[in-house]
């Protein structure tokens, strides 16, 4: 998601609604791995949303497994 999108989403509540959630930047996913490219982080954080399980949460560790399989995705493996 942008934050376009994300912004898009927000500005669809009113002000007093409850929410509640996270929210990852580029820059987190380079402070894992700072050699990815755009793209890579892209399709890291696709992976980490559809692949996202709400007992385990978005978190470092939930990062790293999405940067990992992108990584081997984009070895053929």
């Amino acid at each position: 998601m942008t934050a376009r999108e994300f912004r898009a989403r927000l500005d669809a509540l009113a002000n007093d609604d409850l929410c509640c959630g996270t929210f990852w930047l580029a820059e987190d996913f380079l402070s894992i791995n700072p050699a990815l490219t755009p793209d890579e982080i892209a399709a890291a954080m696709e992976y980490a949303e559809d692949h996202h399980d709400a007992n385990e949460g978005f978190n470092w560790w939930h990062l790293e497994m999405a940067i990992d399989a992108i990584l081997l995705e984009g070895e053929g493996k």
